[in-house]
């Protein structure tokens, strides 16, 4: 008789635990979530992103005389404006004036030998070695001439364009050769803002689009157009070079400048912008979201295109006023009751 009572108690505890373990699982899915949700925004396609850039001259060119020597005077200083044919710099053009002299005597010389054997030549006495003779010597005095002339020219230095001195790298008393850089001079009236763009953004540029530039230094905002897009990445940044254009007949505008920089591009993608706060995933590491549906949460697929201004640009079956789930998520399951918090 024991031995029977004992198996009826443990029949009646195991119903029972089944019968708690069975209220439990109805009381839990009757539990009501709270929750937080945001609406999606609608992509339109333009991406607006900011730059740090700096200003470059349009053209740098490094003048240098074509002869060695000292220079006597330099006539200009940095950041001034000079003309094209301007004289900006001379050395010493003592040796070349004294060769020149020499060669003119030479000339005067030959001239004098031609003037009288010429009418030896025209009356048939001066043999035809001789007349060539004095010819050839004519034409080598005349060319030495020409030679000590630009000798003469090579020691004067000439802006060859208009525009303005950036930098001065010598002084008076020094001594030059052709390869040394005496002027650096820089076409300013139209610039070029540098900036570095990454290689996930180099694609949204294009030739002849606009773009904002504010210059804190001289409170001024313009407009550039976009004029050069490098296609060889810096090996350290792995960012592209572009190049804006930028008007600037005033003159204010100044290489070396830092300025931030706007642009706007159209992106073709599509898609809806949500809160990454809302993407989960699965086990098989597929994305997902929860919304909101007749006061339950119902689980959508959705795919991640892009990360734009904080927001992931998705693509699924989400509507376009769906209540999308960014709180709460975790203890969610499709179907689940949720109630909407603020």
């Amino acid at each position: 008789m024991k031995k029977v009572s004992h198996l009826a108690v443990a029949g009646i505890l195991v119903i029972a635990s089944c019968t708690h373990k069975e209220n439990t699982a109805i009381t839990e899915s009757n539990t009501t979530f709270n929750v937080q949700v945001e609406q999606p925004q609608t992509y339109n396609g333009i991406i607006q992103s900011g730059y740090s850039g700096v200003v470059e001259a349009q053209k740098t060119t490094a003048l240098s005389f074509a002869t060695m020597g000292t220079i006597t005077e330099i006539f200009v200083e940095e950041g001034q404006n000079v003309r094209k044919g301007q004289l900006l710099a001379k050395v010493n053009a003592s040796n070349a004036q004294n060769a020149y002299q020499a060669a003119m005597a030479n000339q005067q010389q030959a001239e004098d030998a031609y003037r009288r054997m010429k009418p030896m030549k025209e009356n048939g006495t001066l043999p035809e070695i001789k007349w060539i003779e004095v010819e050839t010597g004519l034409a080598q005095a005349k060319a030495a001439v020409a030679i000590a002339q630009k000798s003469i020219s090579d020691c004067y230095l000439y802006a060859p364009a208009s525009g303005v001195i950036g930098k001065k790298n010598v002084q008076a008393g020094m001594n030059v050769v052709p390869s040394v850089t005496v002027l650096e001079l820089l076409n300013i009236q139209t610039v070029y803002v540098k900036i570095p763009v990454s290689e996930n953004e180099i694609s949204q540029f294009k030739k002849g689009e606009t773009a904002q530039i504010t210059i804190t230094a001289i409170d001024k905002t313009v407009t550039g157009t976009i004029k050069e897009i490098g296609v060889s990445a810096d090996i350290l940044s792995h960012t592209y070079p572009v190049k804006i254009e930028v008007q600037n007949t005033t003159g204010d505008i100044k290489p070396g400048m830092i300025c931030s920089v706007q642009t706007t591009a159209q992106d073709k993608r599509s898609g809806i912008l949500i809160s990454n706060k809302a993407l989960q995933n699965d086990v098989y590491g597929n994305q997902f979201i929860y919304v909101e549906q007749n006061g339950k949460a119902k689980k959508i697929a959705v795919k991640t295109i892009a990360l734009i201004d904080n927001k992931v640009l998705v693509q699924g079956e989400v509507l376009q006023n769906a209540n999308i789930i960014i709180s709460g998520q975790q203890k969610l399951s499709n179907g689940t009751p949720i109630q909407i918090i603020k």
